[in-house]
């Protein structure tokens, strides 16, 4: 053999084995960008999911929060009107109208009784009552 035949062989083996150096590097480029693509839908629908759960929290929480405060702001309301009734019923009876006998030393004498020590008893005993009138 001479020297061209065996250069030209030996380029020709370098060629081939280049060849298919290059064509497993495609096939495992190309494996590696299917595995990276799969891995990055898989990630996407991962955060997709999560996503979506933190956001159905958060608006549950909003919601609940929505309610308790709009039940506050009734309930607010419904003492501001009972508080209202009492305040008109303490008007209306004036303290004149009510007495008490005061006996000491022999003497018998009148004395206007306290409006606010039998509104606060009144008050405990028919708030409920009152407030189921008020808010059928």
């Amino acid at each position: 053999m001479s020297l061209d035949s065996i250069l030209k062989h030996i380029l020709d083996e370098a060629g081939a084995k280049r060849d298919e150096i290059i064509r497993e590097a495609q096939k495992e480029t190309e494996a590696l960008i299917q595995a990276a693509g799969a891995e990055a839908e898989a990630l996407y629908k991962d955060i997709i999911i999560h996503t979506k759960q933190d956001c159905e929290k958060n608006r549950e929480r909003l919601l609940v929060n929505a309610r308790l405060e709009a039940r506050k702001s009734l309930l607010c309301a419904k003492q501001t009107l009972v508080e209202e009734v009492f305040k008109r019923l303490k008007a209306g009876l004036k303290s004149d109208k009510f007495k008490r006998q005061q006996i000491s030393e022999g003497k018998i004498k009148e004395a206007p009784e306290d409006l606010d020590f039998y509104l606060a008893k009144l008050r405990r005993d028919y708030e409920t009552e009152i407030a189921g009138i008020l808010f059928k």
